[in-house]
């Protein structure tokens, strides 16, 4: 039974349709990189995917048919999809076939104001969800708002706010499940979400990182938590003094962090592909408690390891002390990224 399977298989038509398509999508981009031909259309190409999965279910139907016919048919359906895509990347909805769609050659954007008042608000759980813009945070202009900005969108503002007795929660995203299909394309370049938060009403606050480059400048903010979930994109984050944990889960994205200059806190790190740089300033001491990934940890020659090994262990600055005015407890769960913990001695 098995041979005769085998034999089936053998006398089928191989598939032509893979490196057919490869090749043609190689020339496209090599006659774009030469000048040859102008800006391609992806964002009407990208709406029209549905179309790849058809190709590919004809391909599979063909390949049945006995050689060398099944071989044939397969190339033919391959050089069908690449013309069918060539077409739409080259003149997109100039395609007759394709004006009668709603497609879009490109995202557009636009700019949208937000503010959220701290009329009666004595403290505030915020949530922003950041896209692939990236986003510039720092404390807020006006001491009226606890929340606003200036944002570049595609899709629809979700800006959602309550308010719990004297407590306001907060949450910012947008919702681009429409533009799914190329919130990356656009005709220029966009600038990153501006948002400032409240330098006078305590915060916890959660913040989601996106593809793009992300600055948090919080060091002029009242943090009562902080949570960030870094992602692709490169983030760059100054903490406040005061007392407050901290929760990081990295990302693929580099993180470079400044730690809070006073204070007694407690920072769970749970790292990922990405690097991390750690800055502790000089008057803080520190606690690391480490369970190391394949990635690389290095530590300032400020620490002294008090157990463990090379790769796991806990390490101590000389006047380290838990209830200690200026202290920090780091709980590092490493990664497959390069982790550095050294001192700033300036800012």
């Amino acid at each position: 039974m098995d041979d005769l399977h085998e034999n089936r298989r053998q006398k089928n038509g191989r598939s032509l349709f893979g490196p057919i398509f490869l090749i043609g999508l190689g020339v496209y981009f090599l006659l774009r990189n030469m000048g040859i031909v102008s800006d391609l259309n992806w964002a009407v190409a990208l709406q029209l995917w549905p179309l790849l999965l058809i190709f590919i279910g004809i391909n599979i139907i063909v390949q049945q048919v006995r050689r060398p016919f099944g071989t044939a048919l397969s190339g033919l359906v391959g050089l069908t999809a690449i013309a069918v895509f060539g077409a739409v990347l080259l003149f997109g909805v100039e395609l007759p076939f394709l004006s009668r769609f709603n497609l879009q050659n490109s995202v557009e954007y636009r700019q949208e104001t937000v503010a959220v008042s701290a009329d009666d608000v004595d403290t505030a759980v915020v949530s922003l969800d950041l896209g692939s813009l990236g986003a510039e945070i720092t404390g807020a202009d006006s001491s009226q708002n606890v929340l606003e900005g200036t944002l570049s969108l595609a899709g629809d503002l979700d800006l959602r706010q309550r308010i719990q007795g004297s407590e306001a929660i907060i949450s910012l995203s947008e919702n681009n499940s429409n533009f799914w299909w190329g919130s990356w394309i656009t005709n220029e370049q966009q600038p990153p979400w501006q948002i400032g938060l409240s330098r006078t009403v305590p915060l916890d606050l959660t913040v989601d990182v996106g593809s793009g480059q992300t600055d948090l400048a919080l060091g002029s903010l009242l943090l009562s938590d902080l949570y960030v979930d870094v992602g692709s994109g490169a983030t760059n984050l100054q903490m406040p003094g005061g007392d407050y944990d901290i929760r990081l889960d990295g990302g693929s994205g580099k993180l470079v962090m400044t730690l809070p200059q006073n204070g007694r806190h407690e920072l769970e790190l749970d790292a990922g592909s990405g690097a991390i740089n750690l800055f502790l300033p000089p008057n803080m001491e520190a606690r690391v408690e480490l369970d190391s990934g394949s990635g690389r940890v290095s530590l300032d020659d400020r620490f002294e390891q008090i157990s463990g090994d090379d790769g796991d262990g806990i390490w101590e600055t000389p006047n380290y002390n838990a209830d200690g005015a200026n202290s920090i407890l780091l709980i590092i769960d490493g990664g497959s990224g390069a982790i550095s913990l050294e001192q700033r001695t300036g800012r």
